[in-house]
């Protein structure tokens, strides 16, 4: 069971790393939809993706009833 745990921690630490983008500071081009900055449609790409592992997280793993004996 610990090898899950390991991997859910990669996936929920992952977007946060990702997050910041070091390569895309001083650029506003290219263009997504001719008006969002590449940048910024990248941090609502990890933002949803983020939504989602979340999601699956707290479908599969999250405890039933904690306060249960």
């Amino acid at each position: 069971m610990k090898g899950k745990d390991f991997l859910w921690g990669i996936a929920l630490f992952l977007p946060f790393v990702l997050y910041v983008d070091f390569w895309q500071w001083d650029t506003i081009y290219p263009m997504v939809f001719g008006w969002i900055p590449w940048h910024v449609f990248y941090q609502i790409l990890l933002n949803v993706a983020m939504v989602v592992i979340f999601g699956l997280f707290s479908l599969y793993r999250w405890p039933k009833n904690p306060f249960k004996d």
